[in-house]
């Protein structure tokens, strides 16, 4: 490939990677709610989250490209919305201040990673950032699920 090329798109990747952690400042500066406080809605937020993570990671399995973007796109919207609305109320008090910040930039990052493998052709390195995600989220699962963990090295069903 030549330079130019890769210039251009790495430099598409970084703008990418920056619009999507732009949204985690506003996230952790979000205005709380009643609602937020509930740990129902926030736990059906995160299996939301997880499950759109899967259907990704399915789709990439079954090499169907159109899918798989079509669910990367679901799963940015599922955490998008995870984020926006218990960012500061549960995720910044769960885990921290520091790892809180770090969670909400680092998923999104995967997630954009995942993206760019699958419009390269690479599903094969689509999938271990998918992973990853599953693991930062069973992180916010309340009380903590080890089995979950085990979900995240499963084959794809």
């Amino acid at each position: 490939m030549r330079l130019a090329t890769r210039l251009t798109i790495l430099s598409a990747a970084l703008l990418a990677c920056v619009a999507l952690s732009a949204a985690a400042p506003r996230a952790v500066g979000a205005p709380t709610s009643a609602s937020d406080d509930d740990p129902t809605l926030f736990q059906a937020a995160v299996a939301e989250t997880e499950r759109r993570n899967r259907a990704a990671i399915l789709a990439i399995a079954e090499r169907d490209r159109p899918r798989a973007k079509a669910d990367l796109a679901g799963l940015r919207e599922a955490f998008g919305q995870l984020a926006e609305r218990f960012g500061k109320t549960r995720i910044i008090a769960l885990k921290g201040e520091t790892d809180g910040v770090t969670l909400l930039v680092d998923l999104p990052m995967r997630i954009v990673t995942a993206q760019m493998m699958v419009d390269f052709g690479r599903a094969d390195a689509a999938t271990a950032p998918l992973i990853a995600v599953c693991r930062l989220l069973i992180t916010l699962h309340i009380p903590a699920d080890p089995a979950a963990a085990a979900a995240c090295e499963a084959e794809p069903r």
